[in-house]
């Protein structure tokens, strides 16, 4: 699967994509699988379901004309609240250029196009304008905040909860 935006391609991850795909992880997600190719191989066997209902999908965000690695997008099931949500993270250097906003979006218009959910979610630490500011750019629209448990850290954080619906 690959989709484009006007600067990007959003396709799946390959094994090749580990060296740069390493540095959007922390070391909390290298430890849930052992270390970082663990956790790239995870995602790659998720890609034959495609759900994001159930599991989760997350792709690689590609300059379109060098093909250089920005970082990660995806969009799968919350653990707490059971619905489908976007992600993603881009690598420092990329980021304040707009390329999260654009891929976002085009994430945002795949998976409300491909699945019959009525909105999709996004979850941003109450701390993290900029990821809220990105959200808000894609046109989700903050309902509430929730304190929510952060499965890998068994941690609660409280989070701003957004809607984007596809009626929009």
């Amino acid at each position: 699967m690959k989709l484009f935006t006007e600067r990007l391609m959003i396709r799946e991850l390959c094994e090749a994509d580990y060296p740069e795909f390493e540095r959007t992880l922390n070391d909390v997600q290298k430890s849930v699988f052992g270390n970082g190719q663990g956790f790239l191989n995870w995602l790659i066997s998720q890609y034959p379901t495609m759900d994001i209902i159930n599991g989760l999908i997350s792709l690689g965000i590609f300059e379109k004309q060098t093909g250089t690695f920005m970082g990660t997008i995806g969009a799968g099931k919350h653990d707490d609240l059971h619905e489908p949500e976007i992600f993603y993270h881009v690598l420092p250097e990329y980021r304040g250029h707009g390329f999260v906003t654009e891929a976002a979006k085009e994430v945002t218009r795949w998976a409300l196009e491909t699945y019959d959910i009525p909105y999709l979610i996004g979850t941003v630490a109450v701390e993290n304008v900029k990821s809220q500011r990105v959200l808000e750019r894609c046109g989700y629209q903050l309902v509430d905040v929730h304190s929510l448990l952060v499965h890998v850290t068994n941690e609660r954080h409280d989070f701003k909860y957004y809607r984007f619906y596809k009626t929009r």
